[in-house]
């Protein structure tokens, strides 16, 4: 099993007072990842604005030219954002950019229809996450059981985590894969309990769909799975 590192907490700037930045900020502080909110951002900060867009900026919200800066133009943008925000955090990435290539093809064929679709299923694969880095030492990958309103079912969970200084608590991230655990999600089954061998199982909350089908899992606290003594 692999060490329990401490990370630090990621900033997210918000830039707006009115009620999108407001609703934003509001689903942001209930995320169970470590999360900070701010009103300037520093070097490095992710930057999300209630502002229009650039022109031609793919679904209105992202810019190749504008790295880590994002767009808050309607209602719908919301959930979107928060998926990318949550996604930069478990991925370590140090930036974010649309690619150009999705940007160029979206300023073709964009539609509102299909703009309303695609909001609502965060696709990771439309960015570049800058500097990510390897995390396969401190990655748990092994068989589960999950369990939700009742049902059991077994899947392969592919996860890592981090001990959070401010709230004292482990924060774990990453994916689910099985056909079930897909079914659930898109029955809007949020939350779920998993278990991993002999342990007990333990609160853990389904978040978006990956390209490939699988199913992002977040928690917090004690993980399913057995850690090493803290190394700090």
């Amino acid at each position: 099993m692999f060490p329990v590192t401490v990370a630090e907490s990621t900033s997210v700037a918000v830039i707006g007072r009115g009620p999108l930045a407001r609703r934003f900020t509001t689903r942001i502080d209930r995320s169970p990842l470590m999360i900070d909110v701010v009103d300037d951002p520093a070097p490095g900060d992710l930057a999300v604005r209630e502002e229009p867009s650039p022109d031609g900026a793919y679904l209105g919200v992202a810019s190749a030219g504008r790295p880590g800066q994002f767009f808050l133009t309607d209602e719908r943008s919301i959930g979107y954002l928060i998926d990318l925000v949550e996604h930069f955090v478990v991925s370590g990435a140090r930036s974010v950019v649309v690619r150009r290539p999705i940007e160029n093809e979206w300023a073709a064929v964009g539609s509102e229809r299909a703009r309303r679709k695609r909001l609502r299923a965060f696709r990771p694969d439309d960015y570049v996450w800058i500097g990510t880095e390897s995390i396969d030492d401190d990655v748990f990958d092994g068989d589960a059981t999950l369990s939700a309103d009742g049902d059991e079912v077994k899947a392969h969970l592919r996860v890592f985590g981090y001990l959070d200084p401010l709230d004292g608590l482990y924060h774990w991230a990453g994916t689910v894969f099985g056909e079930d655990v897909r079914t659930w999600k898109d029955d809007r089954v949020k939350h779920v309990t998993v278990s991993v061998g002999d342990g007990g199982p333990v609160d853990a909350r389904l978040a978006e769909v990956t390209p490939s089908g699988a199913v992002r899992v977040v928690g917090v606290g004690q993980p399913p799975y057995p850690l090493e003594p803290l190394t700090i």
